[in-house]
């Protein structure tokens, strides 16, 4: 079943302690199963480990301006953090996608 975007956000990625999450209630509503996301402004590093609670710019996946990545499912979805790697903040477009 091909998926269709339910609603969307931009995220400032920047050094808040213990990572930047999604907004929970898009993330979480009904029907999401995936994000799609995208890098518009500045270096971030991403983690969806539950066991991080507290994620530093020198752990996680690195992404690049321009990169795309996705996030599946209720649990990474609700444990994803990102975080910037430098000075400058990133931008996280996001799209959250689902059944709808």
């Amino acid at each position: 079943m091909p998926l269709k975007a339910l609603s969307s956000e931009d995220l400032v990625v920047d050094a808040t302690a213990g990572g930047v999450s999604f907004t929970q209630t898009k993330a979480a509503a009904a029907g999401v199963v995936r994000a799609t996301c995208t890098v518009e402004l500045g270096q971030i590093r991403t983690k969806t480990d539950p066991a991080v609670t507290l994620l530093q710019a020198s752990l996680g996946e690195i992404w690049n301006i321009g990169d795309k990545f996705f996030v599946y499912g209720g649990d990474d979805l609700r444990n994803f953090k990102a975080i910037r790697t430098g000075a400058t903040s990133g931008r996280l477009v996001v799209t959250y996608e689902g059944a709808g």
